[in-house]
């Protein structure tokens, strides 16, 4: 399971990193560009939290919680 969630992670990254690429290399309509927004906005949050999630478990193996 760590392993597809692993992958679920970077393949969200690398969407993330297409719709960046694509809305910086494209003159593209407005709504497609919106769209392509809103898409990205939403991967950010999810990529940070699960980012969250593994530093607080790392923090909890290491001892390190604060």
């Amino acid at each position: 399971m760590a392993n597809e969630d692993k992958k679920s992670f970077e393949a969200r990254l690398e969407r993330l990193n297409e719709i960046v690429a694509k809305i910086e290399g494209e003159v593209l309509p407005l709504e497609q560009s919106m769209a392509l927004f809103e898409e990205g906005k939403k991967l950010i949050v999810e990529l940070q939290e699960e980012l969250s999630q593994a530093k607080l478990k790392i923090e909890e193996i290491s001892g390190e919680k604060k």
